[in-house]
């Protein structure tokens, strides 16, 4: 479930505060450090899901931890993606002015083809005039080719840096939207993908159903094994949901709660899928990596949601949240699922 802090309106009580926690949490206030805890203490959703449990105990803020963040939410990789389009539509360009001018050559050569061909049908074919006509094909056909190798060595060239550049814009584009704990999605993923679905909905009728899944006392195994431990049962949890559904686009919003999007509308296939996921948990007990010593069994909570067809982005999402509460209302290690409307 997603947690939140009071947004406060004042720059200069959101500064006071954030220089609260440089000094609380013995942080150096560097300018990337100081913009997380200005952007959590401003009320940025996605830092505080990342930092909500941590700010629980000071020994678990790291600076590590905090340069992850500002790469992931405060550094503006839109700027970086503008760049590498920039210089993508640049290439773009010269790609294409390249091929203009080995065009240009093809028709210079023609020209000069009829050029000759006329220059035969003015004056008698005598062998002089045929000897001439020839050198001159034969030195306009020598200027062209070197003009198309000089064109085709260029040409690759500018490819190469095309494939390069699209790489990296690709490359670049999936590193903001992935989770550097899980690999999986971060909430600029979800929004894409909620985005998609929203449109799939639209276009072609095609429904689906939003699950969140939230870990069950998680706080309480932070407490007692400690925040390394926490992090690598986030990252358990995080690999059997890819396994659990393969080929669903799978999201961690923060802390220790996941989204699920399954292109389905099926309320029974759809809760067969969070059925299985809440047992498998359920039934796999943990130990701890190292010590053997017993973590018990991850139990989880699910709430889901069927895509209406007057739904956005928000009003599907807080259905979902609203079930998800409830299902940890109703004793945790539950599911709770709408039918369709």
């Amino acid at each position: 479930m997603s947690t939140k802090t009071t947004k406060r309106s004042s720059p200069f009580e959101i500064a006071r505060e954030a220089l609260g926690h440089v000094g609380k949490f013995q942080t150096p206030p560097t300018p990337s450090v100081y913009e997380v805890w200005y952007r959590y203490v401003e009320g940025v959703d996605d830092i505080i899901a990342n930092l909500s449990h941590a700010v629980e105990d000071v020994n678990a803020v790291s600076v590590d931890m905090l340069e992850q963040l500002h790469k992931q939410y405060c550094v503006h990789i839109e700027d970086t993606n503008t760049d590498l389009s920039d210089n993508l539509a640049s290439e773009m360009t010269s790609l294409q002015s390249i091929l203009e001018s080995q065009m240009d050559a093809g028709k210079q050569f023609g020209s000069e083809l009829d050029e000759a061909c006329n220059s035969l049908q003015d004056a008698p074919a005598t062998p002089e005039n045929v000897a001439e006509c020839a050198q001159r094909l034969l030195s306009s056909n020598n200027t062209m080719q070197d003009q198309i190798r000089q064109l085709q060595t260029q040409l690759q060239a500018s490819q190469s840096k095309v494939q390069a550049l699209q790489e990296e814009l690709n490359e670049s584009r999936t590193a903001v939207m992935t989770d550097p704990l899980t690999n999986l999605g971060n909430r600029r993923h979800f929004d894409v993908n909620v985005r998609q679905s929203l449109m799939l909905a639209r276009t072609e009728n095609q429904h689906s159903y939003l699950l969140l899944v939230d870990l069950d006392h998680f706080k309480s195994i932070n407490d007692t094994f400690g925040h390394d431990c926490g992090d690598k049962v986030i990252m358990y949890v995080a690999s059997q949901l890819t396994h659990l559904c393969p080929n669903a686009p799978i999201s961690r919003l923060g802390g220790d709660e996941f989204a699920i999007i399954l292109r389905t509308d099926d309320y029974s296939e759809a809760t067969d899928v969070a059925a299985e996921i809440r047992q498998y948990f359920a039934s796999t007990p943990l130990k701890l990596s190292g010590s053997n010593e017993d973590l018990g069994k991850i139990e989880v909570s699910i709430g889901g949601s069927r895509l209406r067809n007057n739904d956005d982005h928000e009003t599907w999402f807080v259905r979902a949240d609203k079930l998800l509460y409830e299902a940890k209302n109703a004793g945790r290690n539950s599911v709770m699922l709408e039918h369709a409307r």
